[in-house]
């Protein structure tokens, strides 16, 4: 197409918007101050007006964006359990040094109703569970499960043999609680209950909730 000079271009302007020159008083005001030929202001009204009109058409029927469904939290799993008490036992153990040289065994009981106020520990701990506690344990002591006893404190003949009594993991909404207890050195007890949170993969013991020990 040949390039329109400026007269050509104006006849072509007011052919096309000579029927629009009432628009032009809808212009702001800063275009009216303009000396502009009333032909051109009703182009750049009609230009104004159809712009409206197709930034009217973009936003019929678009909806504001839903916010961000919230993250639920996971419902803990049988792995998850022995992962908590794995985490509370190292915690446990290593805060307690046997007499004499590393653990050469730990056995692993879980609580029975031995007339305190702790309740009895539920479904007991599977054989799925007992072998990723061995395994994960396995570089501070060796675990050994009995089951639903009465833990025996260890014999003074071999001190380096510990019982821990593991309870329910306890359910606190943004973290759990759990519970052990440690035998050892013939007539120790040491008594925890750790605050254990879900990071990552894994679960982590974050905080100390309460302690005690106690001689016989």
């Amino acid at each position: 197409m040949p390039k329109l000079t400026d007269d050509e271009l104006g006849d072509l302007l007011r052919e096309t918007f000579a029927d629009h020159e009432h628009l032009a008083d809808h212009l702001p005001e800063a275009t009216k101050r303009r000396r502009i030929a009333p032909v051109l202001l009703a182009a750049a009204a009609v230009l104004a007006v159809l712009a409206g009109a197709l930034y009217g058409v973009g936003r019929v029927g678009a909806a504001d964006p839903a916010p961000p469904a919230a993250t639920p939290t996971p419902t803990r799993t049988a792995s998850d359990d022995a992962l908590i008490w794995t985490a509370s036992i190292e915690t446990l153990l290593r805060s307690v040094k046997p007499g004499s040289g590393a653990w050469r065994s730990v056995i692993v009981l879980e609580q029975s109703d031995d007339g305190t106020n702790h309740p009895p520990k539920g479904p007991p701990i599977s054989a799925d569970q007992q072998e990723m506690m061995t395994y994960l344990v396995r570089r501070i002591a060796p675990l050994q499960f009995r089951g639903h006893l009465l833990p025996a404190p260890p014999t003074c003949q071999d001190n380096r043999v510990g019982v821990v009594m593991i309870a329910d993991v306890v359910d606190k909404g943004d973290h759990v609680e759990a519970r052990a207890s440690l035998f050892h050195d013939c007539n120790h007890a040491s008594n925890a209950t750790y605050r254990v949170e879900h990071r990552g993969p894994s679960w982590v013991v974050t905080g100390t909730v309460s302690t005690s020990s106690a001689n016989w």
